[in-house]
């Protein structure tokens, strides 16, 4: 596996940041499909699920994610971790749904 520096430097800002943009949009249709499958209940996890699909909903904060994703490793790196927990909250739910 090569150093991530130099795994950087083969590949271009252009691709990149294009490679940032499609997981974004992947990650927004991802939030608006599950918004059909908004849970009910109380938790802290559940209102970050429920903000987040206001924010999918507000296209100037789309516009403004999407470009803090970006350009920002950290923030990305944020973003990231929230999508697998949302992931996973709605995996849960799902799987709940349909057992019981």
């Amino acid at each position: 596996m090569k150093p991530l520096e130099a795994a950087k430097r083969e590949t271009s800002t252009d691709a990149r940041k294009l490679k940032y943009s499609e997981k974004f949009d992947y990650m927004l249709r991802c939030f608006e499909e599950w918004e059909e499958l908004v849970p009910s209940g109380d938790g802290r996890m559940l209102e970050v699920l429920k903000g987040s699909f206001a924010g999918a909903r507000n296209e100037k904060i789309v516009k403004a994610l999407k470009i803090v994703y970006m350009d920002y490793s950290a923030l990305r790196v944020g973003g990231d971790l929230v999508f697998k927990l949302m992931e996973k909250l709605v995996a849960r739910r799902q799987r709940k749904a349909m057992s019981g």
